[in-house]
């Protein structure tokens, strides 16, 4: 049979079966696409835990020292009050008050940093949010040209 313009009409049943190829095709490759992904991600995620314990164990190693370090220099201070001639108790307060003092000036640094590192983080979410929109609003407005070239004559 022959359609009025003269040319044989297409069997619905072939191309009913060349889209659901070509579904199949998007789907292996999109599962493909998402593997290699993932692998790349979990190679990419154990190579920074690695670097982060290591960065974390000198970070400890330092601290410690740090601690001990002032500690001894706080005795020091202090035996050095008491060599000018202030007696003992006197010369351990002033070394303690010395370092209280010192530790909540360093104490409200961090809170300080810590707010503004968050603020950052907030920005950053809210940049993805715009760009997965913006995204998802250009994919729906034009195929990509695979399927663009799949269904042209």
């Amino acid at each position: 049979m022959t359609s009025p313009n003269g040319t044989k009409p297409e069997p619905t049943g072939q191309r009913d079966r060349g889209a659901i190829d070509l579904v199949e095709a998007v789907i292996d490759d999109s599962r493909a696409l998402i593997g290699a992904h993932v692998d790349a991600l979990r190679d990419d995620m154990s190579e920074r835990l690695a670097t982060l314990g290591a960065a974390l164990t000198s970070t400890l190693l330092a601290f410690s020292i740090m601690i001990v370090t002032a500690l001894l220099l706080g005795i020091a201070l202090a035996q050095t009050l008491v060599a000018v001639g202030l007696p003992p108790w006197a010369a351990y307060w002033i070394v303690t008050a010395a370092g209280a003092v010192l530790g909540l000036g360093l104490a409200r640094r961090a809170k300080t940093k810590a707010r503004s590192s968050g603020d950052a983080a907030e920005r950053v979410a809210e940049r993805v949010k715009d760009d997965v929109a913006w995204i998802a609003g250009n994919a729906a407005q034009e195929p990509p040209p695979q399927l663009r070239a799949a269904h042209e004559p």
